[in-house]
């Protein structure tokens, strides 16, 4: 019987040993490994600022008094006063800008200016979109009606289509194009582009300037349009054409001109 009991303890005190090396195994003999990681982000800079300023047209212009006259509204003797040249008939009555007008010997050196600027941290589209129903002209023809004599029967050839009003377009300094109306649109479209991240749009674009003059010079075919702007006058003013002629709005002549500029920017996907 003690034999068996101390069978017994031999056996517990086998076991007991093994409990404990598998506790000492664990702890000093085991496979160990750890990783971290962190970041941080910001918001992409965009800032991209879009500016317009001016007017292309408008209801009155000035001239500089170079001769002696009376005051007020007329030359003045000194010379140095500003006029009014040209004055609609809406802007004496106190209406809107829809009174704008252009005329013979009209301009405007200042225009309309657009400017871009900022330096996005995204790829971006920059967008133009140019628009213009339509723009003063006077079609080729033969028999106009000179309205610039007194005699009734006298009459003009007109060997090719007449635009009076000449835009030019700039980029900063730089001449993009001078033309009619239509020419400036399609100029302005084709400034459509892409640039990628990081790109200065006040160097890449910069300032977009729009002015106009109708001159008084020559034209090529012809010694003046003389003949040309005083029929537009007339027919603007609704005056009857002598010698009686047929000539139908937008198809033979047009009387106003427009212009319609949207810039959009927006990040490439």
């Amino acid at each position: 019987m003690k034999k068996n009991w101390t069978m017994r303890v031999a056996l517990l005190i086998v076991a007991l040993a093994l409990i404990t090396s598998c506790f000492v195994s664990g702890t000093y003999a085991k496979y160990v490994t750890s990783g971290s990681g962190s970041d941080t982000a910001r918001v992409a800079k965009f800032g991209v600022v879009i500016e317009s300023d001016g007017n292309l047209f408008a209801d009155t212009y000035k001239k500089t008094a170079n001769t002696p006259g009376a005051s007020g509204d007329s030359l003045t003797a000194d010379g140095a006063d500003i006029v009014l040249s040209v004055i609609s008939t809406g802007a004496t009555a106190g209406d809107s800008d829809e009174d704008n007008v252009v005329a013979p010997g009209t301009k405007n050196e200042d225009g309309l200016t657009f400017s871009v600027t900022g330096t996005p941290e995204v790829a971006v589209a920059v967008t133009f979109t140019a628009t213009s129903e339509n723009d003063i002209f006077l079609k080729a023809k033969t028999g106009l009606p000179n309205m610039t004599t007194a005699d009734a029967e006298d009459t003009f050839d007109l060997a090719a289509d007449y635009y009076p009003v000449v835009y030019t377009l700039k980029q900063g300094t730089t001449t993009l194009k001078t033309g009619t109306i239509a020419e400036i649109v399609e100029a302005l479209n084709g400034l459509t582009a892409t640039y990628k991240a990081n790109t200065n749009l006040a160097t890449a674009i910069g300032t977009l300037t729009l002015t106009w003059e109708w001159d008084y010079g020559a034209l090529a075919s012809d010694t003046g349009h003389d003949k040309q702007d005083t029929l537009l006058g007339d027919l603007a003013a609704g005056t009857t054409l002598a010698p009686a002629t047929t000539l139908t709005a937008g198809t033979d002549y047009n009387l106003t001109t427009n212009i319609s500029l949207t810039i959009s920017i927006a990040q490439i996907d």
